[in-house]
């Protein structure tokens, strides 16, 4: 019997979506049936996080520039001639997608589903559509806030065979991951893995080569893309344009380019040769004792768009020559470089030095591993120091708290929300009933 019911996701993915844009946006959405936001027929964004293991699927967070924007100066407290470029938003899209498939993640690990999520990647551009992985029905959510709204979809599947090659995920601490992830020879493998797939599976000669050819421009377009989850994070694209992407799949196929039936087709190859050259990397980092997962392909096609990962991940591009052609590979994995704690490869990425600046210490990217403290606060009560000293082994302490009124959940010493108990398997825990405002946030403060 399947253990993915839609209506729950819908559920989880609904209030969760609706409490963070209320909780850290102070943004109340309303969801809707119809997409009116002009915003997203132009220039946006997509943020996409993928599942891998027992659930196999991608969900995305779909906005336009101008909202995009608007969420990063509410989250991160600024104007918006103070946001430090595109990065800076690109960051705030793949948090909210990191919270929402996170929490999704987290239910279905209680419903004995064993699954991991990848680091989240980010398209954008002005002409492009997105073609999630075949795997289940597409589902699609819409969010306003005033004139602006954001698009949730997601596509998800059972794959029940997968929990013996997730039973070693995320076994080893970050600098044991680091290490190991540095002693795999990525250039060779991702260049050896395209020169052999192309030429056993199409009978294409490629090579390396070191610049993109004079003339060449990017045109119509279309990008096979996988993800990494698990000990190893990361993505791995492989670009071409779409011309050349028919010439690849009549050779796959055997057949003549006007043969081919639709554009579908011409996905598939994609979606194939991502896969095959992506599972050769994964397999070079399994070889070294690294636990990873390989997400289902999507494709990305258009004219104006681009496909990349966060600033965690530092990008590495390859280009290869085919005849006439160019075919553009790119493979990012995450490597936890600086001594600090703090990711220095986005910085290296850009050509930037770390550096202690008060624009750096909004980024997001520098406060996920901060420790924090989360406290279920029962009641209270005043006692005299004398009564204090009567209490024993069995003594019973009255709370000033009622009987059936919610817990205050504390997070460092401040109310965020109030729940109530539950016993699940002979476990405790809080179910949130309650969100509190910012107002009463800053009053709970200490």
């Amino acid at each position: 019997m399947e253990k993915i019911r839609i209506t729950a996701v819908e559920k989880n993915i609904t209030n969760c979506t609706v409490e963070t844009f209320e909780t850290m946006l102070s943004m109340p959405l309303t969801k809707v049936g119809m997409v009116t936001d002009e915003g997203l027929n132009d220039k946006r964004l997509v943020g996409a996080v993928h599942f891998a293991g027992e659930v196999v699927g991608t969900m995305s967070l779909h906005v336009s520039v101008a909202f995009a924007t608007l969420i990063t100066t509410a989250m991160l407290g600024v104007e918006e001639s103070e946001i430090d470029g595109e990065e800076e938003v690109k960051d705030v899209l793949g948090e909210l997608a990191n919270i929402i498939s996170g929490n999704l993640k987290s239910e279905f690990l209680d419903n004995d589903l064993s699954c991991v999520i990848s680091t989240p990647s980010i398209t954008r551009g002005s002409d492009f559509k997105i073609e999630p992985s075949k795997m289940g029905e597409l589902h699609k959510w819409i969010f306003r806030y005033k004139k602006h709204e954001i698009i949730v979809e997601i596509t998800l599947k059972e794959d029940l065979g997968a929990k013996a090659e997730i039973a070693g995920i995320a076994l080893l601490d970050s600098v044991a991951v680091s290490a190991k992830v540095n002693s795999v020879d990525i250039p060779t493998t991702v260049i050896n893995s395209v020169i052999d797939v192309f030429y056993t599976m199409l009978s294409m000669e490629t090579e390396n080569i070191s610049a993109v050819p004079p003339g060449f421009v990017e045109g119509n377009r279309t990008v096979g893309t996988v993800s990494f989850a698990g000990d190893v994070q990361g993505l791995f694209n492989i670009q071409v344009n779409y011309d050349f992407a028919r010439i690849m799949t009549a050779a796959m196929l055997g057949i003549d380019e006007d043969e081919i039936e639709s554009e579908e087709e011409v996905f598939d190859v994609l979606r194939e040769l991502s896969n095959i050259i992506g599972g050769n990397l994964k397999s070079a980092f399994v070889d070294v004792g690294l636990s990873c997962m390989l997400s289902t392909p999507s494709i990305t096609s258009g004219k104006d768009f681009k496909v990349e990962s966060l600033n965690i991940i530092k990008t590495q591009r390859f280009l290869f020559a085919c005849g006439g052609s160019t075919i553009i590979v790119d493979a990012g994995i995450k490597k936890d470089e600086g001594g600090d704690g703090r990711s220095s490869a986005g910085k290296e990425a850009q050509g930037q030095a770390p550096e202690d600046t008060e624009d750096e210490l909004r980024n997001l990217s520098l406060i996920m591993e901060i420790p924090i403290e989360l406290t279920v606060e029962m009641g209270r009560t005043q006692k005299r120091i004398q009564d204090v000293l009567k209490l024993g082994q069995g003594s019973v302490v009255e709370l000033a708290q009622l009987d059936g009124e919610p817990v205050d959940l504390l997070v460092n010493e401040t109310l965020i929300a109030k729940g109530e108990i539950v016993v699940e398997k002979e476990k405790y825990g809080i179910r949130i009933v309650e969100i509190v405002s910012r107002t009463e946030r800053v009053k709970s403060l200490r």
